[in-house]
């Protein structure tokens, strides 16, 4: 299934990435320079990439990855992280049960 996303973290040594994908499900991972169509390509946080999605397991595995769009989301790890962390709204309940008796 071809499928696009957002790489979220990256590292350069490992060619190992985290890409949330266009779908909001599991986040995709790519594990090694097989994973890259071009293992060469300068790949950034924020980088819209296109790739193969395959289930293995509970893990979405990414191949053929290439990027198609440098630098469009580069706010959205920051983002997400931020939204991770945002409390609550409100902590008292909406509903109150009570009984009555006559």
């Amino acid at each position: 299934m071809t499928m696009h996303g957002v790489v979220i973290w990256y590292s350069r040594q490992e060619f190992r990435a985290i890409i949330w994908c266009e779908d909001s499900k599991e986040l995709g991972i790519a594990s090694g320079p097989t994973a890259w169509r071009n293992p060469m390509v300068s790949v950034a946080i924020g980088d819209v990439v296109a790739f193969r999605a395959e289930m293995r397991g509970s893990d979405r595995r990414c191949r053929d990855i290439q990027v198609v769009e440098g630098q469009a989301a580069p706010t959205l790890p920051a983002a997400m992280r931020a939204k991770a962390q945002t409390p609550a709204v409100s902590r008292i309940p909406l509903l109150h049960l009570c009984s009555s008796r006559d």
